[in-house]
């Protein structure tokens, strides 16, 4: 069957979305919308993938759908038509009609059916109004996108990070989240969004969702399963195909900048940032840029931003220590390095900088206490040992 995936095909049928897909019973390249508005009469040939398929066992067909909402849509759809529908088994009674005359049996007939995975089963109680206990269905990465995206078009751009996994709200974090987020262009003037293709990597861990913003704008989700919960970590602008691209770009930038080729790293992050406009490692790889250059205070700038966008990463909180020790603002630097010592409590760096800030603040007990601690429990690792040799 013919692939139509190129931004200027436009379904045949509303003329407006995406056309994703040849539609043999139209002849005509149909978004899953018009799709899903055809085949739910179970009427396509069966040599479209895309045909619903029933199954004996079953009475809800199977519909192959290329994203959870298109999922759910077709589902609803049939839902919607099934509920009239004359059952043979059921003494020629829709499930509307034996809801009317005994609704027991009904739950008793429903009951006997085996539904697919992610079935809309509330939604088909619902339709039925039929009382059941409230069903909390687990939220897809459709979902989480859809309410990140709605947000945006709500421009509260503040209650985007509820759908991250950046819980920390230190040093305005939350705020440079969204700050950064509304200086994305592809989404100053949102409206619309359209869902394309969605998929799950094959442990579950991870999720990749393509939609089309105002009709036009390719744009890609990077989301991850935390706790059996769905968690935006990152978006692309572009098709998923850049995903597997941005590890090329980032090793590229770090070779240029250890081989302080200066000014290819700057072109490098700065054309890699249009594609990955909240990548937390090409704002690390900027303020590593900044600091190469002397520009101490914009590297801490996009340290903080770093941070913000990917509250876990490491690296940044061990450069903003040292950039905060070496001008002697020493605050800042034990708190960066007492972050890091939580974030990764076996970072023993990390532990043997906040002893050094803690000498360089006159608290000398507290840095030996440090060192200590760290030589006892560590004895090969050197600079503790060579620490309390020097200041004990």
């Amino acid at each position: 069957m013919l692939s139509l995936k190129t931004r200027k095909d436009r379904c045949k049928q509303c003329k407006k979305e995406r056309a994703l897909r040849l539609c043999p019973r139209r002849n005509k390249g149909l978004c899953w919308k018009c799709c899903n508005a055809l085949r739910v009469d179970l009427k396509c040939p069966e040599s479209c993938p895309y045909a619903g398929k029933i199954d004996s066992d079953n009475a809800f067909p199977t519909f192959r759908s290329d994203n959870n909402s298109e999922y759910k849509q077709i589902n609803q759809s049939y839902i919607d038509v099934w509920i009239n529908k004359t059952i043979s088994d059921w003494e020629g009674l829709s499930p509307a009609q034996l809801r009317k005359q005994d609704k027991d049996a009904l739950l008793k007939k429903l009951s006997e059916y085996q539904y697919p995975g992610n079935f809309p089963i509330a939604y088909l109680m619902n339709r039925l109004d039929l009382e059941t206990e409230k069903i909390a269905m687990p939220k897809s990465p459709d979902d989480i996108v859809a309410a990140y995206l709605d947000d945006i078009i709500a421009l509260d751009f503040d209650k985007l990070i509820t759908h991250t996994l950046n819980k920390l709200d230190f040093k305005d974090t939350q705020d440079r989240y969204a700050k950064i987020i509304r200086q994305n262009p592809y989404f100053k003037k949102l409206k619309r969004y359209s869902f394309i293709h969605s998929g799950l990597a094959e442990d579950g861990s991870q999720a990749i969702v393509f939609v089309e913003l105002n009709l036009k704008e390719e744009y890609t989700f990077i989301l991850r399963n935390d706790d059996n919960k769905w968690y935006i970590r990152q978006s692309i602008a572009g098709n998923p195909s850049l995903y597997f691209k941005q590890n090329d770009a980032y090793a590229a930038i770090a070779q240029h900048l250890s081989e302080n080729k200066l000014e290819d790293a700057f072109y490098d992050i700065s054309e890699a940032m249009r594609s990955y406009p909240d990548s937390a490692d090409l704002y690390y790889y900027r303020a590593l840029y900044w600091g190469l250059v002397d520009e101490k205070e914009k590297a801490k700038e996009d340290l903080l931003n770093s941070i913000a966008l990917e509250n876990t990463f490491s690296s940044p909180y061990m450069n903003l220590g040292l950039l905060y020790l070496i001008d002697k603002i020493y605050d800042e630097a034990l708190f960066w390095f007492d972050e890091l010592t939580k974030l990764e409590p076996d970072n023993l760096d990390a532990k043997n900088n906040l002893a050094i800030v803690h000498l360089a603040s006159e608290n000398k007990e507290k840095a030996m206490q440090i060192w200590r601690e760290l030589n006892d429990k560590h004895p090969a690792y050197q600079p503790a040992k060579q620490n309390l040799e020097l200041y004990g």
